[in-house]
Formats: C-alpha cells, sequence, structure tokens
C-alpha cells in the first residue's frame, strides 16, 4: 500500500519542473497539481473533479499522467463511499486509459 499523501508516483522533481512551466507565457491553460491519493479519496465531488480533469487533459509534459496512474486514481474513486456520484469521473478515467 501507498502512503496516503504519495502523487500517484510523481517525482518531486517533476512537480517543481510543472509548477516552473506554468509560471511561462503559454497560449493555453496549463494545471500543475497532482492529487494525493488522501485528496482523491475524500475531497467533495465538484473539486476532485476539477482537479483530476486539470491533470488529465491540462498538465505541463513534466506530469502528464500515465495510463497506469489513472487507473489507480480510478481504483481510489471506486472505493469512496460516494462513487456513484462520480460515475462521470470514472467514466472519464476508463476514456484516459483506453486513449480514447
Amino acid at each position: 500500500m501507498r502512503p496516503k499523501f504519495d502523487r500517484f508516483g510523481v517525482p518531486d522533481e517533476n512537480l517543481r519542473a510543472a509548477e516552473e512551466s506554468v509560471k511561462k507565457p503559454n497560449k493555453y491553460e496549463l494545471h500543475a497539481y497532482v492529487p494525493t491519493r488522501h485528496e482523491v479519496a475524500t475531497l467533495g465531488v465538484k473539486e476532485i473533479t476539477n482537479i483530476l480533469t486539470g491533470w488529465m487533459c491540462h498538465s505541463p509534459v513534466e506530469i502528464i499522467p500515465s495510463r497506469a496512474q489513472i487507473t489507480e486514481v480510478k481504483l481510489v474513486l471506486q472505493e469512496r463511499p460516494d462513487a456513484t456520484q462520480l460515475s462521470k469521473l470514472v467514466a472519464m478515467c476508463d476514456h484516459y486509459v483506453r486513449g480514447d
């Protein structure tokens, strides 16, 4: 079992590089935040949806999640007591993993 504050294996160096990337002028809005396992397991539906959408769809190259990482995210989401409210987010994870 991984620590609850693990950021799905994203190295600290990559997180720092991503933070620098979002400071540079860019024509797209980039998100440099990778949630912890604890956050995925406990944040409100809207907040975790915004964070995970940012990570999966708008992150700089240094922290683009792998399919394996999103599979882990999905497992954490499915273990939540409110998992039924997260069905759209789980479906988004499925699409990401399949490469749709």
